[in-house]
């Protein structure tokens, strides 16, 4: 028996796959196990009965009308025989059964359940500490089977696995915190591009990080998406870095990606003030720009994208390096500006850097993935400018 399915009949009990004895053409004998809560005997767990059935003509299986013992006469009895090889095949699927409910005691509700065992048993029962020397030393075998993990997966999405496994991290954690640490170390060698075509790609390719830029998990619509504004010339076309809408209302929002580069202040007014920089006023102006056009248009946009709303749009601007601020005039000049700047929020990309670098210290310790942290994390984490920076 590779698959279990189990179908909890009470709080204390649930019944299992039968285990099939012997089959012909048009009879059977069949065991159909019952997974128990014996309280007084918890190692105990399991019981059940033998059903002989016929097919009928529609390829059904029947069960006989039971015959109780009671009415068995004094020079009568009852046998039933069980050949060595299906003697056999019980035994060898009771095994998995109790083993089944001695890691999970009475399954609730309908579950189906997978044993691994051999290889992968043995791989899955190591440490922490040689699992990652395991994969380190083998990093294509690594890559290998996570790819037939990721594909059994999700050809078996409602099975759990048992035989030495207690709990499985979630999948989704676990690509959440390679992508992550992929993503900063494409970052990091790439912190002195200036070209901005390469930081939009770069957030394109990592779409799971516009959401730290927001207060709510965003959902992206599109990257380089038309907003209107042509005119009778095909020309003066709106066009976004990325168009989102908040997964909970659907309002729209907006983020333009400029470059680590891009200078933030110019040069000293008087008196300590420092004004931005005309490359940081001109992008501010461009996202204010398209946020009018979004509103302008936001019906024929809607056609596409029925639940997008456009009250208020959300827009943030990811530009420059808060290194570049290295006095507190800057700094002070620099946050008087963005904290009274009305529709649209500057992050600079040394903050999101950060971001997301203390996303994945949350869910990572210094020996790698923590499971006690991870197991029921989703990261597609929510972590953001506060509710009322729009």
């Amino acid at each position: 028996m590779d698959r279990i399915e189990t179908q909890s009949t009470s709080s204390k009990t649930a019944t299992a796959s039968d285990i099939v004895l012997r089959e012909g053409s048009q009879s059977r004998l069949l065991f159909r196990p019952e997974i128990v809560d014996n309280t007084g005997k918890p190692e105990a767990a399991v019981r059940g009965r033998f059903l002989y059935q016929k097919k009928k003509r529609s390829d059904q299986w029947i069960e006989f009308d039971r015959l109780p013992l009671t009415s068995i006469k004094v020079d009568e009895g009852y046998q039933l025989e069980i050949h060595s090889s299906e003697l056999h095949t019980l035994l060898i699927n009771l095994r998995q059964i109790y083993k089944l409910a001695n890691a999970y005691g009475v399954p609730q509700g309908k579950k189906s359940f997978l044993e691994v065992s051999g290889a992968l048993a043995d791989l899955l029962a190591l440490a922490g500490s040689e699992l990652q020397a395991f994969f380190t030393s083998k990093s294509d075998d690594a890559i290998r089977l996570f790819r037939l993990l990721l594909n059994w997966i999700y050809k078996q999405p409602n099975i759990e696995v048992f035989e030495g496994v207690s709990e499985l991290l979630e999948l989704n954690t676990v690509v959440g915190l390679a992508n992550l640490k992929t993503f900063l170390k494409e970052w990091k060698a790439s912190s002195d591009v200036s070209r901005e075509e390469f930081w939009q790609t770069l957030f394109a390719k990592n779409a799971f990080v516009l959401s730290q830029l927001f207060a709510y998990p965003v959902i992206l619509i599109n990257d380089k998406a038309y907003l209107g504004g042509k005119g009778l010339t095909n020309t003066g076309g709106h066009i976004v870095d990325f168009l989102c809408k908040l997964e909970s209302t659907g309002a729209a929002a907006m983020v333009e990606i400029k470059t680590p580069k891009t200078q933030l202040l110019g040069s000293v007014y008087r008196g300590g003030v420092y004004p931005i920089s005309s490359d940081l006023a001109g992008a501010i102006s461009q996202a204010l720009k398209y946020r009018s056009s979004l509103m302008e248009n936001i019906q024929n946009l809607q056609r596409e994208q029925p639940t997008l709303i456009a009250s208020e749009p959300y827009c943030v601007v990811v530009a420059g390096n808060c290194a570049e601020l290295n006095s507190s005039e800057k700094k002070a000049s620099f946050e008087r500006f963005r904290e009274r700047l009305n529709g649209v929020r500057i992050l600079t990309f040394d903050e999101v850097y950060k971001r997301i670098e203390g996303l994945l210290a949350i869910f990572t310790d210094s020996s790698g993935i923590d499971p006690r942290k991870s197991a029921s994390v989703q990261l597609s984490a929510h972590t953001g400018i506060s509710a009322d920076d729009r």
